[in-house]
């Protein structure tokens, strides 16, 4: 599995939509799974969108499936 952070911000570095930021949230107390929320800017403005997945292990294939390379702003 990929290097994934749960709840960090992350600039897509190469693949699909690379340029942009993206976030993973869990939701599983409330949805049963977790959000993929991209952003346009740093600041989360501009054009954002989302997408639902099951699992962590859906996030990684969405990831994969992507092609993203993600540089995570938050290094600890």
């Amino acid at each position: 599995m990929r290097d994934l952070r749960v709840g960090v911000l992350g600039r897509i570095a190469a693949g699909d939509d690379a340029g942009r930021f993206v976030e993973v949230t869990d939701d599983t107390s409330s949805s049963g799974g977790f959000l993929i929320l991209t952003f346009d800017n740093v600041d989360r403005s501009g054009n954002a969108y989302d997408s639902w997945v099951e699992s962590i292990v859906d996030v990684d294939l969405y990831f994969a499936e992507s092609g993203w390379e993600v540089e995570w702003l938050d290094r600890s």
